[in-house]
Order: C-alpha cells, then structure tokens, then sequence
C-alpha cells in the first residue's frame, strides 16, 4: 500500500507535499489509480529510473523502454480496474498470464517484470510503499530450445542478403550494404547502430576504428576495409545531416523520394530488416537483426575455432557468453553418443 498523500497546484506540477528525506513527491494511492490518465506518474517514474537503474547512468533510450513496459502495466490496470498503488501479487501474476496467454516472449515478459519490480523497488526505498508486489514474480520457465544459433544465418545465407542489396550508387542501397556489413561482419547490435555517430569514426595508425555505444558500455570496433568502404561511400553520398543530442547519426531514415530523415530508430531498423530478409528468401520465425550479430559470432567461430577472438568482436563480458558458440556448433558435429558401440 502506498503511504502518504500528494496534493497538486491546479497550475503547477510542483507537489505541495514532499517526502522530507528524499525531496521527491509522496505518491498517494489515489493519485496512482488516475495516474495513467496523467503524465505526473510516468514523469515520477522516469526520474526515478534515471536515478536507480545502472547506478544512476542509464541510457535516454533505456529509459524510455522501461516507461513504455512501466504504461504497459498502467494500461493493464486501468482495463482491469486495479488501483497502481495497491496491487497484490495476484493482480501482477494477474499481468503476467495474460502476457503469457498472449504468447509474448520470454524475453519480452521478464523485461515487463523487471520494469514494474524497478518502479516498485523506487516507491519502498523512497518510503511510500511498505513492500514490492513484484519481488518473488519471476517470468515462466522458457521451454523452446536456445535457437540463438539456429536463427543465424549460414554464409550461404549471409551472401544471399548481401546480394539482395543492388551494387548501385543508389544512397539507400549504400546505406543498407553498411549497415548490413556493421552487423553481419562486425557483430554490432541494433541499438548500436542506431547509435553511431559520425563523430565516433577515427584515424589511427593501424587503420580506421569506430567507437560503438553498447548497451552497457562502450567500446572500440577495429573493423575490414571492405566495412570501411561501404560506411565511406555512404556517407560521402549523404553529406552531412543535422546533429542530435547524441551527435551526427551516421544512419538516418530515408523518405521515397530520397529525402533524408532523422536518425534512424531501433524500430525502423527492425522493418528494415524484415523487408531484407523477405528479399533475400531467408526469413524464419523469431529472425531479426540480431540473428547478424548471432551470424558475425558463429562464422568468426567456424574460422578461427577461437572463443576469445569471438569474445573480442562481439565484445562480449565474459568468455562464457562466447562459449556458445563453440558449444553449439562443436557439439552438433562431434554426435557423442557415436562412441556407444550398441547398434539400434
């Protein structure tokens, strides 16, 4: 239960009444039960993501996910007539059958979960709830198999996409062949292209290197000349595009005519990518861009036979990530059960 009351100006947003230690306004029950009808609550939310999640240095973008899975529960308890400031364990369970019922992914519900237990977690430190709903609701067992490897593509397949892309001096095509090449051949993840910037390309000594915006920090991308190539002959076609908050994007959307858009969002990015594939006669259930990263690791692998390298690339945290690879394809190939000397 949600303690405290909150009263609001008619023409302010700024709260009459605040918790005395943290400075921040005492959510009331009440004002939670109408809050997905107002932008006070997700504004609350959102600074208290920004001060809570990756120790106060979260993403912009990462922020807003968490608010768009935070609406998604507010929206579910609106429909079902439950009060945010007093939910039980049977309203979040409640949630959670029916993400299940709608067949949402194991990924997708955990990160759902995760979000209303980080905005919960927020409310009891701050003292204005006694205890968080959400701290004993895990996400269902996943019951496929790990087909992480099975949705990357085979180097038949990968030259098949590529070749989908015309070699012309069309800007779109040059865009696309560079951004396919980022993630089939560097290993790069949506987001981070989405990220890239014009900025974060350097000279040195050796050659060219990108510094890439992960999703938990950054790091340096030595990429093949060929890489190189794709990303100049793009950009000097396009020109130079207006900067963001971020710097110059790199990648930005393209209008039919060829106008050129803002940078492009990891939801264009995912059309985008569903169009190639359906191009390219490679498309299969649960493929999407980051089946390139997942190709980029698993042919790496079949080259070199070294996770370490494939841990370098994909700049994974720990060997054990990399591993996988090795696992998957080595296991498939050796069939242990061979040396059962009993014929069936």
């Amino acid at each position: 239960m949600i303690r405290g009351t909150l009263s609001m100006d008619q023409n302010s947003k700024t709260p009459q009444n605040a918790n005395l230690e943290t400075g921040l306004p005492v959510l009331s029950s009440k004002f939670l039960s109408t809050a997905v009808e107002l932008p006070d609550l997700i504004n609350q939310a959102a600074e208290w993501f920004a001060l809570d999640v990756a120790n106060g240095d979260a993403r912009p973008d990462t922020i807003a996910t968490y608010l768009s899975h935070l609406n998604h529960w507010l929206t579910w308890c609106r429909v079902n007539k439950v009060d945010p400031g007093r939910p039980t364990t049977s309203h979040i369970k409640g949630f959670r059958q029916e993400l299940v019922q709608s067949e949402a992914a194991h990924a997708t519900i955990s990160l759902k979960l995760t979000t209303i237990r980080r905005f919960y977690d927020g409310a009891v430190s701050r003292g204005l709830l006694e205890a968080n709903p959400v701290k004993d609701i895990k996400a269902p067992r996943k019951r496929t198999a790990d087909a992480e490897i099975i949705k990357c593509l085979t180097a038949g397949e990968a030259e098949r996409l590529f070749e989908a892309i015309p070699h012309d001096h069309r800007l779109k095509n040059q865009r696309d062949r560079a951004m396919t090449a980022l993630m089939a051949l560097e290993g790069l993840r949506r987001i981070e292209v989405c990220r890239a910037n014009v900025e974060d390309i350097e000279e040195t000594d050796s050659g060219i290197r990108i510094l890439v915006h992960g999703k938990g920090k950054d790091g340096y991308i030595y990429p093949r000349e060929d890489t190189v190539a794709c990303i100049q002959d793009y950009l000097i076609q396009r020109g130079t595009v207006q900067s963001d908050k971020d710097g110059e994007p790199i990648f930005v959307s393209l209008g039919k005519s060829g106008k050129l858009g803002r940078r492009i969002t990891r939801i264009g990015l995912s059309k985008w990518m569903d169009t190639m594939l359906a191009k390219a006669g490679i498309t299969k259930k649960g493929r999407a861009c980051h089946a390139l990263r997942h190709t980029c690791g698993a042919l790496l692998y079949q080259a070199t036979r070294d996770v370490k390298v494939v841990q370098e690339t994909l700049r994974h945290a720990s060997i054990a990530m990399a591993a996988k690879y090795s696992h998957v394809q080595d296991r498939g190939k050796a069939r242990y059960t061979q040396s059962i000397q009993i014929k069936p």
